[in-house]
């Protein structure tokens, strides 16, 4: 039997998994990771991700703008994340409808301050992405 490792996905409005996997696959801004149990401690940041979660089945998720962290340890990892949702939960007029709310705030401008701007470019690059993957299924 393959061993596994502690996994918790949390966003500030709730936990949206909690477990033992055998595996993780999982994208950050310095590279595309796999991980298993007994991973090297690593800590880094994720803009817009898909996670795929291995237990007895494959379940995906799409995290965005949030922190990877897997601690040697205790053999856990922990993804928080400011969204994260089931892949296959995820609505295309949510998202288009986000992407149209994100455009509108960049066009008008007002009253933003530069982090904010950036912020909303990254967002809109992240759901840009998002709605590439939806269209590819």
């Amino acid at each position: 039997m393959q061993e596994t490792f502690g996994l918790s996905i949390r966003t500030p409005n709730q936990d949206i998994f909690s477990g033992e996997v055998q595996g993780l696959k999982i994208s950050t801004e310095g590279s595309d990771m796999e991980i298993f149990a007994n991973h090297a401690s690593v800590t880094a940041s994720i803009l817009f991700t898909p996670v795929i979660i291995t237990t007895d089945k494959e379940e995906e998720f799409i995290a965005r703008n949030g922190l990877f962290l897997f601690d040697n340890d205790s053999n856990k990892a922990t993804i928080l994340a400011l969204n994260c949702e089931k892949k296959s939960e995820i609505s295309h007029q949510t998202v288009k409808e986000y992407l149209e709310f994100i455009e509108t705030q960049l066009a008008e401008g007002k009253d933003l301050s530069d982090f904010q701007v950036l912020y909303l470019k990254g967002e809109k690059l992240a759901v840009e992405q998002q709605m590439e993957g939806m269209e590819e299924k």
